[in-house]
């Protein structure tokens, strides 16, 4: 079988767009997305965004899974590809394989205006007593907001490749930790586990990790996928991920005066 695993992080906070990149991205994506992209008042908003988009587009043509590994070019016809994409902070994160898949990154900062007790206190009922027993143990409030995020990419990363969206009550799902938090960057941890309703939900396995020192990302496979080696996501450009595109219109010149007037990050924390 091959193995059609992926583990990308894409940092959108590093790329500073081209008068030519940014229309022709733009017009490679559905008219909808384009215009739901111009309404964000910050550009790093605007940027992971579109860079998301781009990604979907590019993933459901498998252009860029072509490209990069060439084994999936001896893939049978019919072949599913399975895929999922999450960002947040600096970072769009893809993860891909033969079987259901879910991803979820979330970057390590502390709310805005809230300390960690407020935060915690509004979303109460997400977690089980017993997660939260995990997420305040930490003595520092960076520690417990470190918990916290990382209990809820997990429990994301799971609702996606279950495919029950958010409908799905998270007070429901109960993760037992691996107690190894946290890995070193370009490690994966593997031993947490869910309960459902206080049954244990064996045939799902997850990967926790580090992008970075602030970011953190989780990975839902099904156990049928368990394989002997980890798999570490590797750094990706954003012009990487734009050489596939093919756009579905004619770039316009007017895009790019747009995202200039779309508020550098400097301003973000001044509003």
């Amino acid at each position: 079988m091959v193995d059609l695993c992926l583990r990308w992080a894409v940092n959108c906070a590093g790329w500073t767009p081209t008068r030519m990149e940014w229309p022709r991205a733009m017009a490679s994506i559905q008219l909808e997305e384009a215009e739901r992209i111009r309404g964000f008042m910050f550009s790093r908003d605007a940027k992971l965004a579109l860079v998301r988009c781009c990604h979907t587009h590019t993933i459901s043509l498998t252009a860029i899974l072509r490209q990069t590994v060439s084994r999936l070019n001896a893939l049978p016809a019919g072949t599913s590809i399975h895929f999922n994409i999450s960002h947040h902070g600096k970072y769009v994160v893809l993860a891909t394989e033969s079987t259901p898949v879910g991803v979820d990154v979330m970057e390590l900062v502390r709310p805005r205006a809230k300390s960690a007790p407020e935060f915690f206190h509004t979303m109460r009922r997400q977690f089980t007593e017993g997660e939260w027993h995990a997420i305040r143990a930490p003595c520092t409030e960076e520690g417990q907001l470190a918990q916290f995020y990382r209990h809820w990419c997990l429990k994301e990363s799971y609702i996606k490749a279950d495919g029950t969206g958010l409908s799905y009550g998270l007070e429901k799902l109960h993760f037992e930790i691996d107690p190894t938090w946290p890995p070193s960057i370009g490690k994966v941890i593997t031993g947490s586990q869910l309960f459902i309703n206080s049954v244990h939900a064996a045939e799902w396995q997850f990967e926790e990790s580090l992008i970075d020192s602030e970011h953190c990302v989780a990975v839902t496979t099904h156990h049928s996928t368990q394989r002997s080696h980890q798999v570490v996501f590797v750094e990706r450009t954003v012009p990487q991920i734009l050489l596939p595109l093919c756009p579905l219109r004619d770039p316009q010149e007017w895009e790019w005066d747009r995202f200039s007037t779309q508020l550098d990050n400097a301003l973000r924390n001044l509003i």
